[in-house]
C-alpha cells in the first residue's frame, strides 16, 4: 500500500492470500495489513470485495482480547507504532503482532459434520480418520469436537489433510497434544459464546506460533467468517439456518457456475450479498 511507503521503517516482507506482512522498526514485531482480497479452493482472485479486510481484522481482534485467558496470542497494542499518518480505513486493517516461528499445521476443529468433512464421509464411512458404525447426517452434531488437522500450505498450493498422527510425525508428540487441548478448548469456548448470539461456530481453524520464550502463541486470524462456518440459530426456537454466513457463500458460488479455477470477475449482487452475511455475522457477535 502506498501509505506505508511513507512511514519511516516499515518495509513491505510478504504477500500472502488476503494479508500482506511488513516489517516494522521493532525487529521483534511485524505489522498485518488486511486487504478487501479474496481467496477460495486456495486460489487467489485479482477481484476485490469493499470492506472485507476491515471486518476480518476487527472481529479476529475481538476473538484475540476474548480468548486471551485460554491461550496467549500474538497481538501487541498498536500504539507501540506510530501510524498515525495512516487514514482511520487503513489503521482499520492493521495489526502489530510478535514475531513467532510459525507451526507448519492448521488445526481445525469441527462441532458438526459439514463441507470436506461431509463429502469425505459421504465416499469412505469414516469420521476422525475412523470408519464409523454410527451412520451420519449431513450438518449433524458431533457429541465432542473432533481434530483434524492439515498441513500450511504455501501461497498457491494446496493445504493437505492429514492425521493427528501424521501431525505428530510432523512437529513432535508433545506439541500436537498441546495444539489440539488449545484448539479444542478454544472452539468450544466460542461455540458456547456465539450459540448465544444467534451463530453456530460449525468449524473453524486455528494457526500457532512459538516465540522467542518457547511459549505457544496464537496467531494469524480468529473466529472470522473466512476461517470458520457461521450457522444462524434461533435461541427462541431452536432452528438451525444452514445457509452459510461465510466464505461458503462464495464457494458455492463458485461451485454453481462451474468456476474453472481461473481469473473472474464477481457480480455485484454476490460482493453485496457476500458482505451482507459477512456484517451479520459481525454485528451479532460483537454486540
Amino acid at each position: 500500500m502506498n501509505e506505508f511507503q511513507q512511514i519511516p521503517g516499515i518495509s513491505l516482507s510478504y504477500k500472502g492470500k488476503v494479508r500482506d506482512i511488513y516489517e516494522t522498526k521493532n525487529q521483534k514485531y511485524l505489522l498485518i495489513f488486511t486487504t478487501d482480497r479474496i481467496s477460495a479452493f486456495d486460489f487467489v482472485f485479482d477481484d476485490t470485495i469493499l470492506g472485507r479486510g476491515v471486518l476480518l481484522n476487527k472481529l479476529s481482534l475481538f476473538w484475540f482480547n476474548m480468548t486471551k485467558d485460554i491461550v496467549k496470542n500474538h497481538i501487541v497494542d498498536i500504539k507501540e507504532l506510530k501510524i498515525n499518518e495512516l487514514g482511520q480505513e487503513s489503521r482499520d486493517r492493521c495489526m502489530l503482532v510478535k514475531k513467532t516461528k510459525v507451526v507448519p499445521i492448521e488445526a481445525i476443529v469441527r462441532g458438526y459434520l459439514a463441507g470436506s468433512a461431509w463429502e469425505f464421509y459421504k465416499k469412505t464411512k469414516m469420521i476422525d480418520n475412523k470408519k464409523s458404525n454410527i451412520l451420519f447426517k449431513q450438518f449433524e452434531k458431533f457429541k465432542e469436537p473432533i481434530f483434524t488437522p492439515s498441513t500450511k500450505a504455501q501461497k498457491g498450493s494446496k493445504d493437505k489433510n492429514i492425521s493427528f498422527d501424521e501431525m505428530k510425525n510432523l512437529i513432535g508428540d508433545q506439541l500436537s497434544e498441546t495444539i489440539k487441548d488449545i484448539s479444542i478448548k478454544l472452539y468450544n469456548f466460542a461455540h458456547t459464546f456465539a450459540i448465544k448470539k444467534g451463530i453456530i461456530i460449525a468449524d473453524t481453524k486455528f494457526e500457532f506460533g512459538i516465540d522467542e520464550d518457547g511459549n505457544i502463541i496464537l496467531i494469524d486470524e480468529l473466529f472470522t467468517p473466512d476461517c470458520s462456518r457461521f450457522w444462524l440459530y434461533d435461541n427462541k426456537t431452536n432452528t438451525i439456518d444452514y445457509n452459510s454466513f461465510d466464505k461458503q457463500f462464495l464457494r458455492n458460488y463458485l461451485i454453481d457456475i462451474k468456476w474453472k479455477n481461473n481469473q473472474i470477475k464477481f457480480p455485484q449482487e454476490i460482493k453485496k450479498e457476500l458482505m451482507n452475511r459477512y456484517n451479520l455475522a459481525y454485528d451479532l457477535l460483537t454486540h
